[in-house]
């Protein structure tokens, strides 16, 4: 680079005062240059020193901290791998045993069959009953076999019809039902009959429930509970269905279109055999069982089979009654007379002979006796559902009814309890069986009254006053669910009665 000679500007030719002034003005820039310097050097000591710090001190606390936030995160990880195995253990665990349950319930899976052996329309055949044990055995064979046939025609929806286990359990008074059956066969072939039904497999059992009313059917409601709520139970049989008693069990399962409805079957042992209130109850009904069981004459059979009847085809319009001068009534009609009519008609004619309570066979029905005008309350000679041989004059404790069928009130009384006072105490010194001289039979060994000694049929006015002391208790039945199915009962059901 070649310097430019400078040219001196001063008047005298002076070029000193000129050098002085570029000299300043070069050292100006140094200093200028120097602060600079200074002031970059300054800026890189600090940020030497940040960086220092960053480096030495907050760098190694984040790291720290980075790490130790690492390891809780792999403790958690690993926390939650070792829960995920428990889990997994717990859940293959808690797997087997469902499977392990689910076969265990599908082995005891089952079907129930419930007899009520001491109603009439559920005994089985003269011909079973007669061949002793080797009938038990057969009758078995039969109702297993007609109950599998049941089964199979439900379709594809019951699997394993024919090997699911079936349970029967038969229940009766033994003692009450060889008596009975007395025409049919001998007490030791009914007691051999039964031992062949039960020995036949180790799930038919017949049990002898002793005497009392209500003691088959107690079982039989508590085992019908038992079995709707039991899982295990995939189909219930029900041979009672002619007791109006297991409606209060039964209605609370009737409104389910699946389920417990459809897994209870009536058993129908013919025509007018299942009551009016539980067939309302909409049921599935077999007769399939019918070929073993003997066809009950019974009143209630005939009457219940014609309302069946009555309601698929319709009814004529009765032909209007255009007079109501006396008539005479036969022995088929026997309610067509009041019990106080009756008895007026009893005082102003001559008596007929005691009537007896002698038994008859089973298929024989009332229509078959000889239509005669009825002088006395009377009950047609018949054996009920109960298998019971009524006393003559039994009918007196049948009840008006309302159109379902459901009584009304009981019978008004033809005694006045005051002025009759002395013939209630008479009555009730002679401490008489009131079942047995109001209803039917008594033979039971524990009952303490005496059952014999004063003549049956009572006289009306003796009958009424002995039912007077009867109703005085309430009926079991009234007071536990409200109502009374029974014709027959010989307790009180009015909260107040009508004695006068």
């Amino acid at each position: 680079m070649s310097l430019v000679p400078l040219k001196s500007t001063s008047p005298n030719g002076n070029d000193m005062f000129n050098y002085r002034n570029r000299f300043e003005r070069f050292r100006g820039l140094d200093e200028e240059r120097n602060r600079l310097f200074e002031e970059a050097l300054e800026k890189l000591e600090q940020a030497t020193r940040q960086l220092d710090y960053v480096m030495n001190v907050q760098m190694p606390e984040q790291e720290a901290h980075f790490l130790a936030q690492i390891q809780e995160l792999k403790v958690d990880l690993q926390d939650q791998k070792d829960s995920r195995r428990r889990y997994q253990a717990k859940s293959q665990q808690l797997e087997d045993q469902i499977d392990y349950k689910l076969s265990a319930m599908d082995k005891a899976r089952f079907v129930s069959v419930l007899i009520d052996a001491d109603a009439d329309i559920y005994y089985f055949t003269d011909d079973l009953l007669s061949q002793g044990l080797k009938g038990g055995q057969l009758a078995a064979d039969m109702l297993i076999e007609k109950v599998r046939e049941h089964l199979v025609s439900l379709g594809p929806s019951f699997k394993d019809a024919p090997t699911i286990p079936i349970m029967v359990k038969a229940y009766a008074n033994l003692g009450g039902l060889s008596y009975h059956l007395r025409d049919i066969a001998s007490p030791k072939e009914i007691n051999q009959f039964w031992i062949g039904f039960s020995q036949r497999s180790p799930f038919i059992d017949f049990v002898d429930v002793g005497s009392g009313k209500e003691a088959a059917d107690n079982k039989i409601r508590e085992v019908l509970r038992f079995n709707i709520d039991s899982p295990q139970c995939e189909h219930i049989f029900l041979a009672c269905s002619h007791d109006g008693g297991y409606v209060p069990v039964l209605s609370p399962h009737a409104g389910r279109a699946s389920g417990s409805k459809l897994r209870i079957t009536l058993v129908s042992s013919g025509p007018g055999s299942v009551h009016p209130l539980i067939a309302d109850l909409g049921f599935r009904e077999t007769d399939i069982f019918k070929p073993l069981f003997s066809q009950s004459g019974s009143q209630r059979v005939i009457e219940w089979a014609n309302k069946s009847t009555t309601k698929q085809i319709e009814a004529p319009a009765p032909p209007s009654r255009t007079s109501t001068a006396p008539v005479v009534i036969p022995s088929e009609a026997p309610k067509a007379l009041t019990w106080s009519v009756k008895a007026k008609l009893s005082e102003t004619t001559t008596q007929a002979g005691p009537a007896s309570s002698a038994a008859v066979t089973r298929n024989q029905s009332p229509v078959q006796k000889k239509a005669t005008t009825q002088e006395y309350p009377f009950n047609p000679e018949r054996i009920d559902f109960t298998g019971e041989y009524f006393v003559a004059n039994a009918g007196r404790l049948i009840p008006e009814k309302d159109e379902e069928g459901y009584r009304i009130k009981d019978n008004k009384l033809i005694i006045d309890s005051r002025a009759d006072s002395d013939l209630i105490a008479k009555m009730k010194d002679k401490n008489i069986c009131s079942w047995h001289y109001l209803r039917s039979d008594h033979n039971i060994p524990q009952c303490k009254r005496k059952h014999d000694g004063y003549p049956r049929p009572l006289s009306p006015k003796e009958y009424d006053a002995l039912w007077f002391l009867a109703r005085l208790g309430y009926c079991k039945k009234m007071k536990t669910d409200g109502y009374c199915t029974d014709d027959y009962c010989i307790y009180g059901h009015d909260s107040k009665y009508s004695y006068n």
